[in-house]
């Protein structure tokens, strides 16, 4: 029996080896799983078609969808016109929410439409329906139903105005309705030329959204491997490595900073990790991929060790002539040189002095290294101190007795640095947010007392958190709005992102809060929060702020 890879919802697949067979077609998917549906309605919606935005991972999470039926009707809710048409001061988005959930009661107007909206909870949602109403109440054949779908699809009034008399007269002569009901019916479908959506395409968008929601509950890393692959495609690219990284944060999913070794252009799932490629550094193009490897090569062929190549390759002299300085500080500042030495402030140091040396000290030192196994993990100190022990002229390293005495200052100032060769976590996190999109090393925090706290983000998201939680965060972005209603109005308040190491956190902050606090919220600064999660448990409440 073949062996499969089963999910506690019960779906399997088969292995071949090590390797998982997934056939991503929906005809070979059931509908009716629970990881899958659970992931929606938790609002884990992030990268998955059509529900991505803020927007739709907060309906996925507040209308909790559980067939593709439900789902089709979310993705048509989501959609402006629904959200804007108001009946008795609320959106038919969220009277169909409330509805759902028996909030609200379902009222269908007359019993003859009772079977055509019972799916949306007396809410007219779909094109499809308002046809099916034309059927049922004035007779339209099909022909005159899909000149009404017609006429709702290019929102033009002179249209819907023949139609309505066409609606009227055959609602006169089926006797369904009287005339007053026929008015108050057609009324809807005239409303609904705003909002409504076709249903056809409404079901296809909610197929390939639980398509790609059900990769993700179940293959994880290899669908934000993917869409970190395709972030660059977006229009601010870091930004949405920042929402997809603090997402696999919270699923329990690390990702890490490039690895020079790996030789990856782009992310790459390896070794069951997912990994930043060279070219996702700001200012790194994939030609550094290109030179290192042609390095490779040719190392390869002089050792006849392919294999080994990397050993040698451990020393900054084999790059200081192969890639470009910019390139080459980059990499080293956000870890993907961390194989040769893992203090990435003193590599830099170390770089600029290896980079001072003349071509012909660089390729004496790459010479020595190739024809001597023993010394191939020589470090900076040490190869300056061989460099100057070997003669002065044309056999030896240096060249002349003036070029001597800048050297022996070089190594000087090696071996005495004029500052700390520390690697800081705000310095680390600061570089890799800047070079990254998001630090993934360490944050800024993790150079602040955090010993306070009693929460993390993820702790307040997933609702772990006790009573009045303390979490330590650093504040990525802030919108400051004014209160439309309420005894509030006028008065400003703040909505704000911030995170942690575990993930991103949705906060808001209160006209009272945000006058005693305001001087305190700036991007970038690191707090810590206290406050309540909101009754929709979609956003946290910040009630304090203390700057640590």
């Amino acid at each position: 029996m073949m062996p499969h890879l089963e999910f506690s919802c019960g779906c399997k697949f088969p292995l071949n080896g090590e390797e998982t067979s997934f056939n991503p077609d929906i005809e070979s998917l059931p509908l009716n799983c629970t990881k899958t549906w659970e992931l929606i309605g938790d609002g884990n919606t992030k990268g998955c078609f059509q529900l991505e935005s803020r927007l739709g991972q907060s309906l996925s999470k507040r209308t909790k969808p559980r067939n593709i039926d439900e789902l089709a009707a979310l993705v048509s809710i989501m959609r402006p016109g629904c959200m804007e048409a108001m009946v008795e001061g609320k959106s038919l988005t969220n009277h169909y929410i409330d509805r759902k959930h028996g909030k609200e009661s379902v009222d269908y107007f007359h019993p003859s439409l009772k079977e055509i909206l019972k799916e949306t909870y007396g809410i007219l949602v779909f094109q499809e329906q308002s046809m099916q109403i034309a059927q049922k109440i004035a007779n339209f054949n099909l022909q005159e139903a899909d000149i009404l779908r017609k006429a709702i699809g290019k929102k033009k009034t002179g249209e819907m105005s023949k139609v309505k008399k066409m609606f009227l007269k055959g609602a006169e002569k089926s006797g369904i309705v009287n005339k007053e009901q026929a008015e108050e019916i057609f009324s809807w479908i005239e409303k609904s030329q705003r909002y409504s959506f076709n249903k056809s395409h409404a079901v296809s968008y909610a197929v390939n959204a639980y398509l790609s929601a059900y990769s993700k509950a179940h293959f994880s890393k290899e669908f934000f491997t993917s869409y970190l692959y395709f972030s660059k495609e977006k229009q601010k690219p870091h930004e949405e490595i920042n929402e997809l990284v603090n997402n696999a944060r919270l699923m329990n999913i690390d990702v890490y900073p490039p690895d020079l070794r790996k030789l990856n252009s782009n992310f790459k799932l390896s070794d069951d990790n997912i990994y930043f490629g060279i070219s996702d550094i700001k200012g790194v193009g994939t030609a550094v991929i290109k030179k290192i490897e042609k390095e490779i090569k040719e190392v390869s062929l002089i050792l006849k060790k392919e294999l080994e190549v990397w050993s040698w390759l451990e020393s900054l002299a084999f790059f200081c002539t192969r890639v470009n300085s910019a390139a080459m500080k980059a990499m080293i500042s956000v870890g993907a040189m961390s194989f040769i030495n893992s203090n990435r402030t003193k590599m830099l140091y170390e770089y600029d002095i290896v980079s001072s040396f003349t071509n012909k000290e660089i390729e004496w030192v790459r010479n020595f290294l190739l024809e001597n196994e023993d010394r191939k993990h020589m470090d900076v100190i040490d190869m300056m101190n061989l460099m100057l022990e070997q003669p002065v002229g044309r056999s030896g390293a240096i060249a002349n007795k003036k070029r001597l005495e800048v050297v022996k200052s070089i190594a000087q100032s090696l071996q005495s640095p004029p500052y700390e060769l520390e690697d800081g976590p705000e310095w680390v996190a600061s570089k890799e947010e800047f070079l990254l999109g998001i630090p993934v090393t360490c944050t800024r925090i993790d150079a602040c007392d955090t010993s306070s706290a009693n929460a993390t983000c993820r702790d307040i998201v997933n609702r772990n958190a006790g009573e009045v939680p303390l979490v330590a965060v650093q504040l990525d972005s802030i919108r400051q709005v004014q209160v439309k209603n309420g005894p509030s109005r006028g008065e400003e308040m703040a909505f704000m992102s911030v995170s942690d190491s575990t993930c991103a956190l949705d906060c808001v902050i209160f006209p009272e809060n945000w006058r005693a606090y305001k001087d305190l919220l700036t991007e970038g600064n690191t707090l810590m929060l206290s406050g309540t999660l909101d009754k929709k448990k979609e956003s946290f409440i910040v009630q304090k702020v203390w700057q640590i």
